[in-house]
Parts: structure tokens; C-alpha cells; sequence
């Protein structure tokens, strides 16, 4: 299951792949089993991402190499030192967002490449007309995560999902606009909403929600947008 909330305020050190572990070791392991680990050699941190195929981890060549060269440079016996030029939440990512490769890297592995969730464990994000409820609600549960028993299509969830604050605000609005647009998700729409922007992210990200917060607001604009 996904961090939870005291879990999810940990930080990791910035550095190239960062956002990659966030989005896929956090579906079964808080960032403190990754804090704790810190220190094990390379070697170990191969064996470790080898381990966990049996638990269902699913990443291509590419993603396995920057999360192993992260894991083992920031993580490992001899970090960097941090620098003033490190990243900051809400920097753009160098070129233009790409919402379909970052929900690959960040949101696939709970809610699935095809958007359906997992009974019971991650809502579908296929179907969900909480992505509708206003035109920044889907950022402000990226921003600060969701905490509370939610709805979906006749489906229960109680579970946490984490802040995936650490991406930048560009991105956010990237990823959010792509899953407004996939697998027929743009039909749901009962009123004209604008493609979401950075600019729209770095307002809402300085309103500092907690999970609860978003959760409280899920429900009144459900109650608002209830036929009368």
C-alpha cells in the first residue's frame, strides 16, 4: 500500500530520477524503508530492485537503470554533496511536460496503465468524474495527496495516497490534462474546463493543503455539483 501520511512528508535527496522512485517504490514501501536502507552498496540495491519483480514491480530497462543509478548515487555508501543548484518542488523539468510518460512513471503502477485501478487497493482514474469536480482538484490531490474513504463508481477505498509534490508544476498540469484526455475521460466533462497550467499548479502548491484538507474539499464540491 501506498506511504502513509507522516511517511509521505519524508524526503529523499534531489538528484536525476528522483521523481521516478517516488512514482514506483512508494506503491508498496514508505520513503523510511528507503532512508533506512541508506548506505548499502550498488550491488545491493540491484538485488534488491530484482526482488522485487515477485511483489508485482513493473518497469522497463530504462526505468529500472535510473532508479538503480539513483538509488546507488544518492542512496548509497558515497553520496554527493547537496548544492545550491539542487531542484526545488514546483522547477520546471527541462523541455516541454509530457503527460503521457510522466503518468507512466508516477501513477501507473497504483492506478494502471490503462487507468482501471485496483479493486479495493488504488481507484480507477478511467471513468472518474472526480477529475470534473473543478478545473484544479486533480492538482491539488497531486500536490498533497488524498487521505479518507472515497467513492468511485460504486467502488469503496480507505487507504492513503501519497504528495507528489516533488514534480514540478508544469508537469503536474501535464499529467493531469492527459488523464482528463484518456480512455474517453474528456466525455465525463459536464461543463467547460481550460487545460489545466503550471501557473494554476504554483498558485494552488502555495495554499500547502494536507490530504485531509483535500478530502474535506472532495466531498463539498461533490455536494455542490449534485443535481438539485
Amino acid at each position: 500500500m501506498a506511504a502513509t501520511c507522516a511517511a509521505a512528508e519524508l524526503t529523499l535527496p534531489d538528484g536525476p530520477g528522483r521523481a521516478l522512485v517516488y512514482g514506483q517504490c512508494r506503491t508498496c514501501h514508505d520513503l523510511q524503508y528507503l532512508i533506512e536502507s541508506k548506505g548499502v552498496p550498488r550491488d545491493t540495491w540491484n538485488e534488491l530492485l530484482d526482488s522485487m519483480k515477485q511483489y508485482g514491480l513493473r518497469i522497463d530497462d530504462h526505468q529500472r537503470a535510473q532508479i538503480l543509478d539513483y538509488l546507488a548515487t544518492y542512496l548509497g555508501p558515497n553520496p554527493p554533496p547537496a548544492t545550491a543548484t539542487a531542484a526545488t518542488a514546483g522547477q520546471p523539468a527541462a523541455g516541454k511536460a509530457d503527460g503521457a510518460s510522466i503518468f507512466r512513471d508516477q501513477c501507473a503502477a497504483c492506478h494502471q496503465p490503462d487507468g482501471r485501478g485496483l479493486t479495493g487497493q488504488f481507484p480507477p482514474l478511467a471513468g472518474n468524474p472526480d477529475l470534473f469536480l473543478g478545473r484544479d482538484y486533480p492538482a491539488r490531490v497531486v500536490l498533497a495527496g488524498l487521505s479518507g474513504k472515497i467513492e468511485v463508481e460504486g467502488q469503496g477505498f480507505d487507504s492513503v495516497m501519497p504528495s507528489f509534490g516533488v514534480l514540478g508544476d508544469e508537469d503536474i498540469a501535464a499529467v493531469v490534462n492527459f488523464i482528463r484526455g484518456a480512455w474517453g475521460n474528456d466525455a465525463l466533462s459536464h461543463k467547460t474546463l481550460a487545460p489545466l497550467d503550471g501557473g494554476a499548479v504554483a498558485t494552488r502548491r502555495a495554499k500547502a493543503e494536507t490530504p485531509q484538507q483535500v478530502h474535506a474539499a472532495r466531498a463539498q464540491l461533490k455536494a455542490a455539483a449534485a443535481p438539485k
